[in-house]
């Protein structure tokens, strides 16, 4: 019984990723007419995301209203974020199921506080800042810590490796560390701190820290920073005059389900699946991903989407091999899945893999917004 039941749930998946998030091909289809329904199902999905039940009235645009400083510096920090992440992913030890992933993410920016009583590797943050715009802690989905290094004098093929500590004094707790080089000037350094910062929101502490130190090999002397870390030296410390320094300290980068949509978690499974990386051509006849840009204006006609202008959808097309054969078939399991699914296909579709967020910054309600759209653009397929 169980065999069946897991074979029901494989056979169930199959080409069942009608969803606005992938465009399945379980059939051969006009590319053009392919397009068009990607295209479609990119503007049901964006408001879907946005729990937008239509778009905006053009007067509701926001066209000519100036964007603030401070949310076009959260929606770029967004975007680095996002970039890096890319570039370098990270195993998180946070999940979330398919309906919390699916819907756009609160992005809040909380920078350290200012205070004379901390050392200059220190940093604190404001706890009633985070729980009034973040709620409860179970609706935080991520958060980074983010540090600008700035100039460096680590000697060419050295490196300091850099620990970060949750608390401040002898209660500090080791969390994690990154190593720093000479190329390091002028880049952002990240560390996720989620689980951090879930445990300091189901407290009552209304501040919390963080400590950062140099590793130092028992019995060897403190090694000497020998970088600087924009808005923890003395010179940047007590300047709150100049918004651009203000922005480039250190801060959490947070990303939270909106507290009017929370819902309860649920358990998921994941499916086995036949990757591929290939970038259609104009040969390609297996599944692969084929590229299209959507550019909000000329697309979809919206001018409520202010940042990013456009951006690299793309979709999966192609053909999958068949992954059952005669000899291990269930006909009766198969009759059954036919029945409950006339329209659908037992043979393996060609699906997204790798479904990458986009940061966007909007016009709604008569203020800027920014938000972060999980899995919308298509990095890679599958057979599945």
């Amino acid at each position: 019984m169980r065999l069946v039941c897991l074979v029901l749930t494989c056979l169930a998946a199959l080409c069942l990723a009608g969803s606005v998030s992938s465009m399945s091909t379980c059939k051969t289809l006009d590319l053009e007419l392919v397009k068009k329904k990607r295209i479609e199902a990119i503007r049901g999905q964006i408001l879907s995301k946005l729990r937008m039940p239509k778009e905006p009235e053009e007067e509701q645009a926001g066209a000519g209203k100036e964007i603030p400083v401070a949310l076009l510096s959260l929606y770029n920090s967004t975007v680095e974020l996002s970039e890096e992440q890319k570039l370098q992913p990270q195993p998180t030890t946070h999940t979330l199921d398919e309906e919390e992933e699916y819907f756009a993410k609160e992005v809040h920016k909380f920078t350290m506080k200012q205070d004379k009583n901390v050392t200059k590797h220190q940093m604190l943050f404001n706890l009633n800042e985070m729980r009034s715009s973040i709620g409860d802690y179970h609706l935080l989905s991520s958060a980074e810590l983010r540090l600008l290094i700035k100039t460096t004098n680590i000697p060419s093929g050295s490196e300091q490796r850099l620990e970060l500590y949750k608390g401040l004094g002898d209660s500090r707790r080791y969390l994690g560390s990154r190593f720093v080089t000479n190329k390091w000037s002028d880049r952002w350094l990240s560390f996720d701190v989620t689980e951090t910062l879930k445990e300091w929101l189901k407290g009552t502490e209304e501040e919390q820290g963080f400590e950062l130190k140099l590793y130092c090999e028992c019995g060897k002397p403190m090694e000497k920073f020998l970088f600087s870390i924009s808005g923890l030296d003395s010179g940047v410390r007590g300047d709150v005059a100049g918004l651009a320094k203000n922005m480039r300290k250190p801060h959490i980068l947070a990303m939270s389900i909106p507290q009017n949509y929370s819902s309860q978690l649920t358990s998921s499974r994941k499916k086995r699946a036949i990757a591929t990386d290939d970038t259609c051509t104009d040969k390609t006849e297996n599944c692969c991903v084929r590229k299209l840009y959507i550019d909000f204006r000329k697309d979809l006609g919206w001018k409520w989407i202010h940042q990013p202008k456009g951006y690299h959808a793309n979709y999966c097309m192609g053909s999958c091999t068949y992954i059952w054969n005669a000899e291990n078939k269930y006909s009766q399991i198969l009759a059954l899945y036919k029945h409950h699914n006339p329209g659908a296909s037992a043979q393996p579709c060609c699906v997204p893999q790798v479904l990458e967020p986009l940061p966007i910054l909007y016009y709604v309600g008569r203020q800027h917004k920014v938000e972060q759209l999980s899995n919308m653009i298509v990095e890679s397929c599958k057979c599945s």
